[in-house]
């Protein structure tokens, strides 16, 4: 059992942006004083910075502290792009030999999907190269299965490399071993930096929609199905609470929510903040960043609806990141990634898949809500208030699917 593995500390990479603060307040004190740091226009500063960063290949699935703290808008694209370049199913990366935009599975739809990776019996999932080397079709796109699409029935969780391999190597896959854990004392787990987690939430689209869409193609009984990608959730642990990111299809504001309003609830109720595409004035510009090569694919119609790093913003007021797809049947204004999943903890020997609950009530119109900005201290406690022997699961909702061994 590799314990150290799960309770070393995280140690943060943050000298390179202590440096580049310091650049950047002896370049201000050398200008003249009519350049008063609060007029610079941070779209320019952005696209500066992109250029700076072109050295870097875009098709490398990133990691990178200093910009995911100091510029998590830039990063959650950089990430978007990396993870739906065209991947290469011979090692499950990036084929950095294609363009990004060519037709073919994305690089996160080659990671393990939860349901091959918390097998029946706690069975010991495949190796990385192994299952990579064999999966199917079938593998690579998990079908939605409810029409209406609701929010579990449709929902498509994957693991990188380094997430999927800290599960299997450590036996996280068991519950039975999860509750070892917490009995031996364990209060937190701890994935390793690069561990990175994607959730995909998909909509039927018609022959004329391909162009504009990610999209796969499945038979089901003889009849063809084309699935268009709706949203996209991506949380990678470049700081202790995670980098969170969610991206919409444009047809989520106003299209689909006209034919599936219980699924898809449009963009009205919390507007877009996206600071790497838009410019201060306007944060719900609803763009998407010139320079990365975006235009021209299909990509260009996504849209990052925000990106979340803190339980609050610079001012104290609790941040809120929804996804208006993934999370289509829920109020929106409560919805926060990192308050949710910071519930994601294991009792002793709870057998529910959320031992905290997760909704304190529903809104005035029936939409169950959420919990926003840092947890309150008295969901870990009992009805004595004393405190519940939980062990942390490091946000990682994922592995509420841990199987009991047999």
């Amino acid at each position: 059992m590799k314990l150290k593995a799960l309770l070393s500390p995280l140690v943060l990479a943050i000298s390179g942006a202590c440096l580049s603060a310091n650049i950047a307040v002896a370049n201000d004190a050398g200008q003249d004083i009519a350049q008063d740091t609060a007029q610079l226009d941070v779209a320019d500063s952005l696209r500066e910075q992109q250029v700076y960063r072109r050295d870097r290949p875009l098709w490398k699935e990133p990691q990178d502290t200093t910009m995911a703290m100091n510029d998590p808008d830039l990063y959650a694209w950089r990430l978007f792009i990396a993870l739906n370049w065209p991947g290469n199913r011979d090692n499950c990366k990036a084929d950095r030999n294609k363009e990004f935009g060519a037709e073919g599975y994305a690089t996160w739809q080659l990671w393990r999907e939860v349901e091959q990776t918390f097998l029946p019996k706690a069975e010991e999932p495949k190796s990385w190269r192994d299952a990579c080397r064999t999966a199917t079709d079938a593998e690579l796109f998990d079908r939605p299965t409810d029409p209406r699409y609701t929010t579990l029935e449709d929902e498509d969780t994957r693991l990188n490399k380094a997430a999927y391999n800290h599960v299997r190597d450590n036996k996280l896959y068991s519950r039975d071993e999860q509750e070892r854990l917490v009995k031996a004392g364990v209060k937190s787990l701890v994935f390793p930096l690069k561990a990175k987690e994607a959730k995909a939430n998909w909509v039927r689209i018609e022959e004329a929609d391909k162009p504009r869409y990610h999209w796969v193609e499945t038979v089901q009984d003889g009849v063809t199905e084309i699935w268009g990608l709706a949203g996209l959730h991506i949380m990678t642990r470049d700081m202790p609470k995670w980098h969170w990111s969610t991206f919409e299809h444009v047809d989520n504001e106003t299209r689909w929510p006209s034919v599936y309003p219980e699924a898809f609830r449009g963009w009205d109720e919390v507007p877009s903040v996206d600071r790497a595409s838009c410019p201060e004035d306007n944060l719900a510009c609803n763009k998407f960043p010139e320079g990365l090569g975006i235009e021209g694919t299909r990509w260009e119609n996504y849209r990052l609806r925000g990106s979340q790093i803190d339980w609050v913003d610079n001012r104290g007021n609790p941040t809120v990141l929804p996804n208006s797809k993934i999370e289509g049947d829920f109020d929106q204004g409560s919805m926060s990634c990192m308050t949710c999943h910071a519930l994601a903890v294991k009792g002793e020997s709870n057998d529910g898949h959320f031992p905290i609950g997760l909704n304190p009530g529903v809104n005035e119109q029936g939409l169950p809500m959420g919990y926003i900005g840092a947890p309150d201290p008295e969901l870990f406690l009992d009805e004595n208030g004393e405190e519940v022997n939980y062990m942390e699961l490091d946000f990682m909702w994922s592995l509420r699917h841990a199987q009991r061994e047999e």
